[in-house]
């Protein structure tokens, strides 16, 4: 028994000292996503695969679909610490996220369904460009109690005025969550005007989690903007080399509006955004307010509003470096 557990623990570092570049890169993408209970389909580990010198995953570039299908099948390596079953590729011993993707994706479409409906009606709301679906719903990876995120992108320099309007909305129909009730309630906690689409500067260090979660923003409603956003955040093809911008589907989107909205916006338009900030802050809760300009939770500058109290992005990092540690 000594002997052979010997005999397997060097044959593993063997293949830790020589695997190639590539096999880091789906190691670390399955990992990833193995926190989230997602397990990947070929095209997914392919459009999704994580390079990165912080972690030794660097890559020249794209790689082609087919080499990474060929290093899945005969990668001696890849086959010790990764299964394969239904077209799905996941971490061994993982095997029964494959059923929880299926359950996830049947509730993910109820929320988007929810989610549609609700932003038919935020979408006339004054100088809104872009409402995006994000977080684990944009992939269709919800749970049964999780809320909808909403990434708002507005005309310039009306963030402040937005965000009333919308949030005001969502708490007068009692749609916001709250403690003890976040099932299906939308939080709008995220807008950025159409002049601060670049995300870069939010990142934390070693980011893992923004850059998936800018290629997967699904835009709902989309004035123009979205392809604008895409290409102001190009900074993520440096580790997300593969990413394909989202044509979401005609049952997940909203045509643009015409003239009407234009209207609304003339109307709106004479309103000073300094009192809508003057306002809001003033009613800020203490927990918010103490956390503006301490880090990356809440952020409270020109063009951006990002209130996420309890932003995980940190412990989404720890434990995907914990999946890496006992895999490689």
């Amino acid at each position: 028994m000594l002997i052979e557990r010997y005999l397997l623990l060097h044959r593993q570092t063997r293949y830790n000292e020589h695997m190639t570049l590539l096999e880091k890169s789906i190691i670390a993408t399955i990992s990833y996503f193995d926190i989230f209970d997602y397990p990947l389909t070929l095209m997914e580990i392919w459009k999704w695969l994580f390079v990165s010198t912080e972690h030794g995953t660097q890559s020249q570039g794209q790689e082609n679909i087919t080499v990474v299908q060929k290093a899945l099948e005969s990668s001696e390596y890849l086959q010790w610490r990764i299964a394969a079953k239904d077209g799905f590729y996941f971490l061994k011993g993982r095997e029964t996220i494959i059923q929880i993707r299926g359950e996830r994706y049947s509730l993910a479409e109820r929320k988007y369904h929810r989610a549609k409906r609700i932003i038919c009606w935020l979408r006339w709301f004054p100088f809104i460009k872009m409402i995006g679906v994000c977080n684990t719903l944009a992939y269709n990876n919800s749970r049964q109690d999780a809320d909808i995120d909403l990434f708002i992108v507005t005309k310039r320099r009306r963030v402040w005025q937005t965000r009333f309007w919308v949030t005001g909305f969502l708490k007068l129909l009692g749609l916001r969550p709250r403690p003890g009730r976040t099932r299906d309630c939308l939080c709008a906690s995220f807008f950025v005007d159409e002049d601060h689409l670049d995300l870069y500067e939010l990142a934390i260090v070693q980011e893992i989690y923004l850059p998936y979660w800018i290629t997967q923003v699904v835009p709902v409603y989309d004035e123009d903007v979205y392809e604008r956003f895409m290409a102001a955040n190009q900074w993520v093809r440096k580790l997300l080399p593969n990413f394909l911008p989202i044509g979401p589907t005609s049952r997940h989107r909203l045509r643009p509006l015409g003239w009407g909205k234009k209207v609304i916006n003339g109307k709106f338009s004479l309103w000073p955004e300094r009192i809508f900030k003057r306002g809001q802050l003033a009613i800020m809760p203490d927990n918010l307010k103490s956390k503006i300009g301490a880090g990356s939770q809440v952020v409270v500058r020109d063009g951006v509003l990002k209130f996420h109290d309890n932003d995980r992005r940190a412990l989404f990092l720890k434990r995907w470096r914990e999946r890496l540690a006992s895999v490689i």
